[in-house]
């Protein structure tokens, strides 16, 4: 990304960004009490097609109207386990989750956001099946407040501009012609989307503003992680530009790389539009010559050599003086990959233009009779798309009215990111009219009370955490670990009722680690058994080399309080004698071999029957130690 910087200079180009980072959080789903846990294993599917409302005004979304007009059929698995009737949208909402509630109340806290006095829940027009009720639930609960960041030069603030609470999508899972399919385990689980305002002017800004809010989250110990739990979407605009949203960025540092490349792909837009008006004085010169009649060409490509267009329909657009316009550089693509999004976004799998066919082995003969057929002239370009003519009619369209902005510059538009951080074209950018209210859930009034008590009970900063574990003795692995865990809140009340904190450290961080990859179900092992086994160890009613065994009976359903009663538990002060006895017995080796007679009598500690169920650290420890004594002597 240095290089890149390098070249640019932001300021001088007036790049302005802003974030808006979705970060899923580990509670239930936010209107129905199901969990929010993702499973291949499915028991139904269920077959609809959507259609587009109109809001309040009797308005219709042009984003929502364009899905709609792509006429896809979507299909929802699921498993019933996980999956209710809300998430299929046969029976009303519950009331919010409480636990997300109070987690973006929190969140909203540590921004120094403004809390709206009353919650009102929102729907916002969706058609591209990612939710099964056409809409996605939405709740701003406040406005305002900062983001501090540290760049190299100083500190800055990041205006927020809105903090939401909302519903996760169905979960994507595969795409053919026309069909959609989705796994129903991820919608409706809570979502916090945070805003900013454009101040970002660098990328390595916009990396450290999405850093510092992802920490902020991952403060409450309510979110959820791994891939795809976080998504980042931003919005750029440099001048002379237009503001673009890429949505769908999920590497943090993948941030800088996809604005970059969208400046880029702004300038050669600009630069592309200079160019074009060189060609055409006025826009409806370049109307004009778009506007030529499309062709059935499928007979030309019967006996082709291309197998993707032999034996099928093949349809060709004249473009009048745009030789080599399509080949035009835009971002790391071609302005033709700009019109071939296009296409796609209105049901087609792409388009072919004289720029590039001898790139897909279609003949120069094959050139020739499309150039007669479609004809075109020596400063000519054109188009093929292979589809059913119906298709095609619509795939035109959408590319002519590209062409078309184009003459203005860059579009304002909805893109997606790419693996390699460039982006492609979705949908135009949505307005107002997508949202209406939502009439099957009541206001949430925010009790002034209830919103003093969280602010009173903020998670610790980053920096407070580090300096309490590391009074704690934890280790700088531990502290490390601990820090941004979801456990961290759960340790610092652990410690407060007494237990050890390394041991406490060790179970939350390794322990239950260790035990799921075992395939044991984490999820039934409660933290109040956690709190009575950890404290049951600080009071050395069981030994630290039977915790993991515990946890283990624990998920089947045993209480703490069953198994100190069912062991016979051996803490420090009962395993010494008997160590120290061994070590009494074996004077002579120890003064001959001094620490080099640990491995020897350790065989002999390991034959005590009342010894063979601790752990071989804690009994190699106290055997050390006795041997160090004995050494001194």
């Amino acid at each position: 990304m240095k290089k890149t910087e390098e070249k640019m200079d932001y300021s001088k180009l007036g790049l302005k960004c802003g974030l808006e980072v979705h970060q899923q959080l580990d509670t239930d789903k936010l209107f129905i009490r199901t969990p929010s846990t993702l499973t291949d294993e499915i028991n139904f599917t269920i077959e609809r097609k959507l259609r587009p409302v109109a809001s309040e005004m009797g308005e219709y979304d042009k984003t929502a109207l364009e899905e709609f007009k792509r006429g896809e059929t979507f299909f929802y698995s699921g498993n019933s386990a996980n999956i209710s009737l809300v998430e299929l949208d046969e029976e009303p909402p519950q009331p919010l989750d409480r636990e997300a509630l109070k987690t973006i109340l929190e969140v909203s806290a540590l921004c120094n956001s403004t809390t709206v006095s009353t919650i009102i829940p929102m729907r916002k027009t969706i058609l591209d099946g990612s939710n099964t009720s056409a809409f996605q639930r939405t709740c701003l609960v406040s406005i305002g407040g900062e983001i501090k960041i540290n760049t190299q030069k100083n500190e800055k603030k990041i205006r927020v501009q809105t903090i939401v609470l909302e519903e996760d999508s169905a979960r994507p899972i595969k795409k053919e012609e026309g069909k959609i399919f989705y796994n129903l385990d991820r919608l409706g689980i809570p979502l916090i989307e945070l805003a900013t305002e454009p101040d970002i002017t660098t990328p390595q800004e916009a990396i450290l503003t999405a850093k510092k809010i992802g920490e902020i989250m991952r403060l409450t110990c309510k979110t959820k992680r791994g891939k795809g739990t976080i998504r980042q979407d931003i919005n750029i605009s440099i001048n002379e530009g237009a503001r673009c949203e890429i949505k769908g960025c999920q590497e943090l540092e993948m941030i800088g790389t996809v604005i970059e490349k969208e400046v880029e792909r702004q300038l050669d837009l600009i630069k592309l539009a200079k160019e074009i008006k060189t060609k055409f004085v006025e826009k409806e010169e370049l109307k004009k010559a778009t506007n030529n009649e499309i062709k059935n060409v499928t007979k030309i490509f019967q006996n082709t050599e291309a197998k993707f267009i032999k034996g099928k329909e093949v349809y060709g657009l004249k473009l009048s003086k745009m030789k080599g316009l399509l080949g035009q550089k835009v971002g790391a693509k071609r302005f033709g990959s700009e019109l071939s999004a296009y296409a796609k976004a209105s049901g087609v799998s792409g388009i072919l233009h004289k720029d590039e066919l001898p790139n897909y082995g279609i003949s120069e003969k094959e050139v020739k009779e499309t150039t007669n057929i479609l004809e075109c002239k020596e400063e000519d370009n054109f188009v093929l798309i292979v589809t059913n003519e119906e298709k095609a009619k619509k795939a035109f369209d959408a590319i002519k009215n590209r062409i078309i902005l184009a003459y203005d510059g860059v579009v304002k538009e909805t893109r997606g990111a790419l693996e390699d951080a460039s982006s492609e074209y979705q949908r135009p950018i949505s307005g107002e009219t997508r949202m209406y209210p939502e009439t099957d859930i009541p206001y949430e009034k925010i009790d002034e009370k209830y919103l003093e008590q969280i602010k009173q009970n903020l998670p610790k900063s980053v920096k407070e955490r580090e300096e309490l574990y590391k009074k704690l003795g934890l280790s700088t692995n531990h502290i490390e670990e601990m820090k941004l865990n979801n456990y961290a809140r759960f340790f610092e009340e652990l410690v407060k009722k007494g237990t050890n904190p390394t041991v406490t450290a060790t179970t939350l961080l390794q322990t239950l680690t260790e035990l799921k990859r075992e395939n044991i179900d984490i999820e039934k092992i409660q933290k109040k058994e956690i709190e009575k086994l950890l404290i049951a160890e600080a009071k050395n009613k069981i030994n630290k080399s039977l915790i993991k065994k515990s946890l283990i009976e624990i998920s089947t359903g045993k209480s703490v309080e069953k198994i100190l009663s069912s062991q016979k538990t051996i803490n420090t002060k009962e395993i010494e004698p008997i160590i120290e006895k061994i070590v009494s017995k074996n004077e002579t080796l120890i003064k001959t071999r001094g620490l080099g007679a640990i491995g020897p009598l350790m065989s002999d500690v390991l034959k005590e029957k009342t010894l063979n169920t601790i752990d071989k650290k804690t009994l190699s420890e106290i055997l050390t130690k006795q041997i160090k004594e004995k050494m001194k002597k």
